[in-house]
């Protein structure tokens, strides 16, 4: 699970659909079902997963109690009335991926967005000088005999707040060799169905330092740009929208929200949510249905982002209970907004 904290604002949403896999994308914000049906034949997944038209819609769900990680995920789905299109889950270490049942949904219509810390107990330094070469390999190998559909791949999501001083092995410049180093070792194994996404948490705190622009691992090796944004009100209040949330920012400096970065620095690179979530407003019943309700008008003002994958969690840390369905009508909003005919389908 990533880590969510007060001043990491803004960051991320995956994809999801609701038709079956021979579907294609819906249209643009605002246009209605008929016309997006009739226009959804021509719209399509281009070589990097970026939908012609509409936008990718999925989740990420937090297993509860005796649940597995399948069992929360088709739970929300049940919850939400309709097949989410992109399962998003998150992995490190040794670990292989994706797993047996993640394959299993993805055989289902679903793409895959998997997050994975490669380290194992190595700093990135010594990731980007090869001491995790062993099992990178392997994992090329298990993904060439296992998983050949295309999937995003996030490597190491949210690294601003692990940031350490020269010789730490975690410096900006260090993270950005680690992520080309496990990127190219991928590659040389022979893995060409990984579309791969930098994921930032997208927070003022860290983008004003100047390591930041370190982060960066080069426009070759980054296909999409991600951010994680939540609206809790620990985070500083919840008095604006989904714009508001996506492009949280404080006083005249130059940064002027996660969007607006990207937008600006990387004008040709999609963007998506890889996490975003909303929790109640006190005192205010009817505030995250309206929120929800705010979504599809900002998707309109922000056309390079394409993918957003909502974070269902009861406990996300500095973001507390960010359930789509944390009262009936945030259910009814929630329920709403996925069935809106931007989604792609």
């Amino acid at each position: 699970m990533a880590v969510l904290q007060a001043l990491a604002l803004v960051g991320a949403l995956c994809l999801a659909v609701w038709a079956p896999a021979s579907a294609r994308p819906v249209d643009q914000a605002g246009a209605g079902a008929t016309a997006g049906a009739a226009r959804s034949q021509s719209c399509h997944l281009n070589q990097i997963l970026r939908p012609s038209c509409g936008v990718l819609f999925g989740a990420f769900a937090q297993p509860v109690g005796s649940e597995s990680s399948k069992q929360a995920f088709t739970r929300l789905e049940r919850m939400t009335g309709g097949r989410l299109k992109v399962l998003h889950f998150y992995h490190q270490g040794t670990e292989l991926f994706p797993t047996p049942w993640e394959i299993q949904l993805s055989d289902h219509g679903r793409r895959l967005l998997l997050n994975w810390k490669p380290e194992a107990g190595h700093t990135w330094a010594e990731v980007a000088h090869g001491a995790a070469d062993g099992y990178i390999d392997r994992e090329a190998r298990y993904l060439r005999a296992h998983y050949h559909k295309k999937f995003f791949l996030i490597i190491h999501h949210e690294p601003e707040n692990e940031i350490g001083g020269a010789g730490s092995g975690y410096t900006a410049a260090n993270y950005a060799a680690m992520y080309r180093h496990v990127e190219n070792r991928l590659r040389a194994g022979g893995v060409r169905n990984v579309v791969y996404a930098m994921n930032y948490m997208g927070a003022q705190t860290y983008a004003e330092q100047s390591w930041y622009r370190d982060l960066w691992p080069g426009n070759k090796y980054v296909d999409w740009i991600a951010f994680d944004p939540y609206t809790t009100p620990s985070m500083g209040g919840q008095e604006g929208g989904f714009k508001h949330m996506v492009n949280r920012h404080w006083g005249h400096g130059p940064w002027r929200g996660a969007y607006n970065w990207a937008h600006r620095n990387h004008p040709h690179k999609p963007v998506m949510l890889a996490e975003w979530g909303a929790a109640e407003k006190p005192g205010a019943p009817g505030w995250k249905s309206w929120f929800f309700g705010t979504v599809v008008s900002s998707l309109g003002r922000m056309p390079n982002l394409k993918l957003i994958s909502y974070f269902d969690s009861p406990h996300g840390n500095a973001a507390g209970d960010v359930r789509p369905d944390t009262s009936a009508t945030s259910r009814a909003g929630w329920r709403a907004l996925a069935a809106r005919p931007i989604f792609h389908r």
